[in-house]
């Protein structure tokens, strides 16, 4: 009986570690990413009004997604709600949070994904889209 549980428990490790998964880059340690990052969100900060997404590779191909919110929010801060995989395509939630403290003259979250499949969308938790942007920093 033992024995069932522990390939039953074995199963399941393996099965948890075939899932794409994510997480959010603290920003204190931006520079671990790869120096595009740090000149795009420096490049945020200078033009406050760009809001939507970016996608970087980083290392062993995996992406950071840098989403940010333009100065109109920039009482607000971001964090993830959802990540969805799929083979048709990869879906980023956000929402929106009060920050009273906020000190950023535009907003922005960094979100790590192990792969993107198919079409990448970035949404908020209302189905609004953001736009990948076409800034060059």
């Amino acid at each position: 009986m033992r024995f069932r549980w522990v390939w039953l428990f074995v199963i399941m490790l393996l099965l948890a570690g075939c899932q794409p998964s994510y997480w959010v880059l603290e920003k204190d340690r931006i520079d671990e990413g790869s120096p595009d990052l740090e000149i795009y969100t420096n490049y945020l900060q200078m033009h406050d009004d760009v809001k939507g997404y970016q996608v970087f590779t980083i290392s062993e191909g995996k992406k950071m997604v840098v989403v940010s919110l333009g100065s109109r929010e920039k009482d607000k801060k971001l964090e993830v709600s959802s990540v969805k995989f799929s083979p048709k395509e990869t879906i980023v939630t956000v929402k929106r949070k009060p920050a009273p403290n906020a000190n950023e003259k535009n907003p922005y979250i960094l979100i790590g994904l192990d792969k993107i499949e198919g079409d990448f969308i970035v949404q908020d938790e209302s189905g609004d889209r953001f736009k990948e942007t076409d800034d060059q920093q």
